[in-house]
């Protein structure tokens, strides 16, 4: 591109660090965020996103957090989809507590959790067995005006069901019928699979 005159711009340093970050090749990605800067070009919160993801997908949360951090240093607000991407991370990582930190942080940035939020802290709190901070956390969602979809129902009854919860996870099942939810073949697998082992 600079060989034939064009200039690169955000838009086009963006799609390159994505697609690196993509390709499980975030340090290079880092790289080009560099070069970027150095262009006097400012990076915006979609392309700090896509060097957030690139780190997480390899597992480098303190690599993401250094992203985020330096993201914040430089004047560009953070969006939910950013918190969104390293509470994942986090979850995968079995680190549930920083998890949490951060989704506790989402409404001091003046931001409002969505239904992918809440549905990765609950898959992260039932992976780790904490049966009765998921159910807060359910409740804090509806309180919030959130409205749980068809997969937060699947997180709940797969959750409950992994961790012998059983009849709890068929009452689940029981109001989603008479509520009118889409109940997919998965769900009925779930619910099939724990009562055959139980």
């Amino acid at each position: 591109m600079l060989n034939v005159g064009i200039y690169p711009y955000v838009y086009t340093f963006t799609v390159l660090v994505d697609a690196l970050s993509k390709e499980g090749k975030a340090n290079k990605a880092d790289e080009v965020l560099e070069v970027m800067i150095e262009r006097r070009l400012d990076p915006d919160v979609v392309t700090y996103n896509s060097l957030m993801d690139g780190y997480c997908l390899q597992g480098q949360m303190d690599e993401a957090m250094g992203v985020f951090n330096k993201m914040v240093e430089r004047g560009v607000q953070p969006n939910i989809f950013c918190y969104n991407i390293l509470i994942n991370g986090y979850c995968k990582k079995m680190k549930i507590d920083e998890a949490m930190h951060l989704f506790r942080e989402i409404p001091q940035r003046g931001l409002k959790p969505t239904v992918d939020t809440f549905n990765t802290m609950l898959q992260g709190l039932f992976r780790f067995g904490r049966c009765a901070a998921a159910h807060k956390l359910f409740d804090e969602m509806q309180v919030a005006g959130i409205n749980p979809c068809t997969q937060t129902f699947g997180i709940l009854q797969g959750g409950l069901c992994k961790n012998g919860s059983i009849s709890v996870a068929l009452s689940l099942f029981q109001t989603m019928e008479s509520n009118g939810l889409n109940i997919d073949v998965v769900k009925y697998n779930i619910l099939i699979d724990a009562i055959m082992q139980g």
